[in-house]
């Protein structure tokens, strides 16, 4: 399957400290080669630390991303730059593992003339099933096998932010949004391919379509002692307008000084204030929790 990281101090995922990585296991369908991961990210011409600052005291929301990259390029507003290109020989099935590394927007994909057969739904193997595009929320991952059985060509790999959460200033430029997809033996130029209608909403692929290839049910009887995970925000009217957060009614402050896990192995449970942590002693144990947010505010990235 496919996962991916980031780093977690401060702002810094934003400015590109992520990272993908493959675990090789069983496929649900069968292909030739593997083209490996596709990151997908919101992009912005300011650096995430100078944005984060200008965020936290936002009354308009989060800042809105100048661009996206897909495999770490993409062209800009004024066309300068390339794109992302993925090369496949006719009348071979290629797997593309795609991820959503963004920060702040949905991403719906497609490629032109040809369907996704969707294997793998974040790390787990699911029964294949065809689409003509899939919508990945921040953090997703889909593995897909595409068929290189068009004419000999380039294609467009379509990449939609999620409009309806979200905005992204490349949205307003009026040029193709992607990657191309290049078969051996095509001249070395942009697709003038058409594909489908694509999604800007913000909305997970059908569950009746996420069928796990190897079934792992939830006990029933965990299911009645669910513990609920409150999702709200908070303006400081007092402080500028200082926007946090709020899980159950607290927001999340980290000492980085005093690390959780370290704080486990000297034996203690005292994690400090506003640390929330959600505790599971029971080794081997089946834990259910389910986060609402009762925020107004639509979110992309909770």
């Amino acid at each position: 399957g496919t996962w991916w990281y980031h780093w977690h101090w401060s702002a810094q995922y934003g400015d590109g400290v992520v990272g993908t990585m493959i675990i090789d296991g069983p496929a649900t369908s069968n292909y030739d080669e593997d083209l490996g991961t596709l990151p997908l990210t919101d992009w912005y011409y300011k650096t995430a630390f100078e944005l984060n600052e200008v965020a936290q005291h936002s009354t308009t929301g989060p800042p809105t991303p100048d661009n996206f990259l897909v495999n770490g390029t993409h062209v800009s507003g004024e066309g300068v730059g390339e794109y992302a290109k993925m090369n496949v020989v006719k009348n071979k099935k290629y797997r593309i593992r795609i991820i959503n590394t963004s920060v702040d927007n949905y991403f719906s994909v497609s490629m032109d003339g040809h369907p996704f057969t969707v294997i793998t739904s974040d790390f787990v193997p699911i029964k294949p099933y065809v689409t003509d595009q899939i919508t990945l929320a921040i953090g997703q991952r889909y593995d897909v096998i595409i068929s290189a059985n068009q004419t000999v060509g380039n294609y467009w790999f379509r990449v939609q932010p999620g409009t309806a959460c979200g905005r992204n200033d490349i949205t307003t430029k009026g040029l193709p949004m992607g990657a191309i997809l290049h078969y051996d033996g095509a001249p070395d130029s942009n697709p003038e391919s058409t594909g489908v209608t694509m999604r800007t909403t913000c909305v997970d692929e059908p569950t009746t379509s996420l069928v796990p290839f190897v079934p792992n049910e939830v006990p029933q009887s965990v299911v009645g002692e669910a513990g609920e995970i409150d999702l709200n925000h908070f303006a400081d009217p007092n402080r500028n307008n200082l926007f946090r957060w709020l899980i159950d009614g607290t927001p999340h402050i980290v000492n980085w000084n005093d690390p959780t896990l370290e704080t486990i192995m000297a034996g203690s449970q005292e994690f400090g204030p506003n640390s929330n942590v959600r505790s599971m002693q029971e080794k081997d144990g089946w834990y259910l929790w389910w986060i609402q947010s009762t925020t107004f505010i639509q979110l992309p990235h909770p």
